[in-house]
């Protein structure tokens, strides 16, 4: 019997955005492909916002089934920062 694990990597990091910390939640998807994690982060409004970051070519992209606000979007180098800090402490 053959029987492989897979680590799951989940970290949570604060970061501020627009003057407000904001908690965003990193966990990687082990079925989607080596360098993709799920992200998900509240608005103003307590809802869960869900977008998804991967990595192709060295290059991140942030895509998202969702319309997502504005400060999302405007700060993917910082989400992405604080994506590959986590990975290193994980």
């Amino acid at each position: 019997m053959n029987t492989s694990f897979v680590k799951v990597i989940h970290f949570t990091r604060l970061v501020k955005i627009q003057g407000r910390l904001r908690e965003f939640n990193y966990k990687k998807n082990n079925n989607a492909g080596e360098y993709v994690f799920d992200v998900d982060t509240a608005d103003e409004r307590g809802n869960r916002l869900f977008f998804r970051l991967s990595k192709e070519d060295n290059e991140w992209s942030l895509t998202a089934n969702q319309p997502l606000p504005e400060w999302i979007g405007q700060h993917k180098e910082q989400l992405v920062a604080e994506l590959e800090a986590g990975l290193q402490e994980n």
